[in-house]
C-alpha cells in the first residue's frame, strides 16, 4: 500500500486527537452558552445531560458497523459526553447544597461521590456476569443497551422529583404565587397559607424543557419576560397596520411615567393573552420579584377590571404587600436573595433608549 510502519499509528492517533479535540471544544462551546443556566434550572440541565450521555454512548456503540465514520461520529459522541460530563458536574454543587442541613456542603458532596462510585462498581460487575452470557455482538450489545439506557433515564427523572430548589426561576415563582394571589369580590387578596414551599413545588415543578415565560390560562393572559424589543419591532410588517400600531402603543405606554410609577420595571398588555415585563438595567432582585409579583396580580385581575383599571389596582396591590409577601415568601424557605427570571443582559436601559 505504500505505507511505512509508522504511517498506521500515526494515522490513528491523529484521529483519536481530532475526536478528543472535537469533544473538548464542543464542551467548552455548551458552558459559554449555558452559563447561569446551571444555577437557574438545574434539575433540567441535570436531566438533559443524562439524555446527552445515554446518546452520546449509543453513538460509540454504532462506530464498528460505519467504521469509514469513525472520526465523525466519535467526535459527535465526545461532544455529547462532554456536554453531559460539565453539566452534571456543574448542577452538581446546586443539588448538593439542597440537601445540606447545615454548612455541610463537603459532606454531602464526599457522600455523594461515594454512592456514584459504588452504583458504579456494581454496575460494571452486574455488566460482566450478563456480558458473560450474551452472545458478544454489536447488535446483542445495542438491543441490550437500550432498555437499560431507559431505566438510567426514569431513575434519574424520579430522583429529581425528590429534589427541592429553593432559588426561584419563572416557573417555581409562578408555582409558589399561583394559589396564593386571589380575586375575592372582585378584589386582590394575598393568601399567606396558600404559598407553596419549595418542598411542595418541587413535586410539581416542569423541568423536562426549558421555560421561560407563563402561558395563557383560565382566561388570563401569559406573560412574557424580558422580551427583546427591536424583534418585536422587526415583526410589525409581518402584521397588519393596526396589530403594529398595537403593539407600538404597548411598548410606548410600558415605559411612560404614568404608568412606571418610578419603578424599576415596566409592563406592557399587548392582547388579552399576552402580558410584557421589562427590567431597569438598574433594577435589583428585590425590585425584579417585585415586577413579577405586580405581573401576576395583574392578569388575576384582568378578568374582572378593564386593562386600565387592572392595572392600577393590581399596582396598589403589590406595594401594599409585598413587604409582608415577600417575607413569608422567606420564611417559607425559598432564597430571595438573587432572582433567575432573566438574564441582566437582557434588561433594558431606559436613558439611554430615550
Amino acid at each position: 500500500m505504500g505505507l511505512n510502519s509508522g504511517a498506521l499509528p500515526l494515522s490513528a492517533a491523529i484521529n483519536w486527537v481530532i475526536k478528543d479535540g472535537f469533544g473538548q471544544f464542543g464542551g467548552v462551546i455548551y458552558a459559554t452558552m449555558v452559563g447561569q443556566k446551571f444555577d437557574s434550572d438545574p434539575k433540567h440541565q441535570r436531566f438533559w445531560s443524562s439524555v446527552w450521555l445515554q446518546t452520546a454512548t449509543w453513538l460509540e456503540m454504532l462506530t464498528p458497523l460505519f467504521p469509514h465514520l469513525f472520526v465523525v461520529i466519535g467526535s459527535v459522541a465526545n461532544v455529547g459526553k462532554n456536554i453531559a460530563w460539565l453539566a452534571m458536574s456543574a448542577t452538581r454543587a446546586s443539588i448538593n447544597k439542597t440537601f445540606c442541613r447545615k454548612e455541610n456542603l463537603g459532606d454531602v458532596t464526599a457522600k455523594s461521590g461515594s454512592q456514584s462510585t459504588a452504583a458504579g462498581l456494581i454496575g460494571t460487575a452486574l455488566g460482566i456476569v450478563v456480558g458473560g452470557t450474551m452472545d458478544v455482538s454489536v447488535y446483542t450489545l445495542i438491543l441490550g443497551f437500550v432498555p437499560i439506557s431507559l431505566a438510567s433515564l426514569w431513575g434519574n427523572y424520579k430522583s429529581l422529583l425528590y429534589t427541592v430548589t429553593p432559588t426561584l426561576n419563572v416557573e417555581r415563582a409562578r408555582l409558589m404565587l399561583q394559589d396564593a394571589i386571589l380575586v375575592q369580590n372582585g378584589a386582590l387578596v394575598f393568601s399567606l397559607e396558600h404559598v407553596r414551599t419549595p418542598r411542595q413545588v418541587s413535586k410539581i415543578e416542569k423541568f423536562m424543557r426549558e421555560i421561560r415565560g407563563i402561558e395563557p390560562e383560565d382566561r388570563m393572559p401569559g406573560i412574557i419576560i424580558s422580551a427583546n424589543i427591536s424583534k418585536l419591532e422587526r415583526t410589525f410588517p409581518w402584521t397588519n397596520s393596526n396589530a403594529a400600531a398595537n403593539v407600538a402603543h404597548m411598548v410606548r405606554d410600558a415605559f411612560q411615567p404614568q404608568y412606571a410609577w418610578n419603578e424599576l420595571y415596566y409592563i406592557g398588555l399587548h392582547t388579552t393573552d399576552r402580558l410584557y415585563l421589562w427590567y431597569d438595567d438598574r433594577a435589583s432582585d428585590a425590585d425584579v420579584l417585585l415586577g413579577f409579583y405586580h405581573a401576576m396580580a395583574y392578569r388575576k385581575l384582568l378578568g374582572a377590571r378593564s386593562p386600565s383599571d387592572a392595572r392600577i389596582e393590581s399596582y396598589v396591590f403589590a406595594k401594599q404587600t409585598f413587604a409582608s409577601a415577600c417575607q413569608h415568601i422567606m420564611e417559607s424557605g425559598w432564597d430571595t436573595s438573587i432572582m433567575y427570571f432573566s438574564k441582566r443582559s437582557r434588561f433594558v436601559n431606559v436613558a439611554k433608549a430615550e
